[in-house]
């Protein structure tokens, strides 16, 4: 059975949402323009990805928070929800499930709509490249301050995403998208560590071939470690222990080998420290975690040389010398406790 046959299977395991209300707002921090501002981050419940609908995302389970049946009236309400939340933050990141861009999510009226409504220095919103269009975005970025577009590339290399993400366009197709609208707004640019199919090396390897590619399109780097969603294939193998999520300390070694990368790049903390994230142990896990949210905040690369030298390090480094050679006899679970002695 193919991937994208593997993807349907496992997508219709979990049905998709039938409320119609805001799926979340949060506050955080993030560093903008040598200064930690105030973020106020939302996402509205649209008709999500269309892709989600035929296939999707090895990783992504964020259909499950989407429904088919959205009008835009029922956005117009969420966007009144979300600014009696808002508090006057300056930088605003607007989610979907899918893509803020796509016309079958948002139309052209709300979408004027929602990014007027907001008071801030920067508005933040995600789309896939297909629906990036040059003339467009020009007149978007007419009713902001300054506006962002995130692209969700996850990784530079073509076979990864085919065959690991099922991600459903190229490179190129992101660069030429990029480069036809680099001039009218800024570019954020997510990177997955460690979609499924890849060893911690060969994860550690892409995503570092991957921020020196993109180092030139880009104005941020997000790294984006995978977590394990409900209702995606990822779970699937995670549940029969053939994927194990990446090691903190592998988030570390790509920060430390991209002295050429002169970009802000910063880190979700989303999974960070859980068994369905990026994890290392209980003894180092907070530590690691606020050390990495400090860097993101800061951008000071003397913080990673701050990192403990847990025990955990050495089956970590055991871990990635031994899995390319042994996978094929066992999950990584099977491999780490067999060889747990040896530590």
């Amino acid at each position: 059975m193919g991937l994208q046959s593997d993807i349907r299977m496992f997508n219709r395991k979990t049905s998709r949402a039938d409320k119609k209300d805001l799926i979340a707002h949060w506050e955080e921090e993030e560093l903008y323009k040598g200064e930690i501002k105030d973020v106020f981050s939302l996402i509205f419940r649209t008709k999500g990805c269309y892709r989600s609908y035929s296939s999707g995302c090895s990783m992504c389970g964020y259909y499950t928070d989407t429904n088919p049946d959205i009008e835009s009236e029922d956005i117009k309400n969420q966007l009144s929800e979300a600014l009696s939340h808002y508090e006057g933050q300056k930088i605003v990141k607007i989610y979907t499930s899918g893509s803020f861009l796509d016309r079958k999510e948002i139309d052209d009226e709300m979408t004027h709509r929602i990014l007027e409504s907001f008071d801030a220095q920067k508005i933040v919103i995600e789309s896939r490249p297909e629906f990036v269009e040059r003339a467009r975005v020009n007149q978007l970025s007419q009713s902001v301050n300054e506006l962002e577009i995130a692209f969700g590339l996850e990784s530079a290399n073509d076979f990864v995403l085919d065959n690991c993400i099922n991600k459903g366009f190229t490179f190129n197709e992101y660069k030429d998208r990029v480069e036809s609208i680099s001039d009218l707004v800024s570019i954020r640019t997510y990177l997955l560590l460690k979609p499924p199919f890849l060893t911690e090396n060969e994860a550690i390897k892409d995503l570092i071939d991957s921020m020196k590619k993109i180092s030139d399109l880009t104005d941020i780097i997000s790294i984006n470690p995978v977590n394990v969603q409900k209702g995606t294939l990822l779970e699937e193998l995670w549940h029969r222990d053939l994927y194990r999520p990446p090691w903190l300390w592998s988030i570390i070694e790509a920060l430390t080998s991209i002295e050429t990368v002169d970009k802000p790049i910063f880190v979700s903390k989303a999974g960070l420290g859980t068994k369905r994230g990026a994890y290392n142990c209980e003894d180092c896990n907070d530590q690691f975690l606020k050390l990495i949210d400090e860097f993101s905040k800061t951008q000071n690369k003397s913080i990673l040389e701050k990192f403990p030298d847990c025990d955990c390090k050495s089956k970590w480094k055991l871990e990635k010398e031994i899995e390319p050679y042994l996978h094929f006899r066992g999950s990584p679970k099977i491999l780490r406790d067999r060889y747990a002695g040896y530590v």
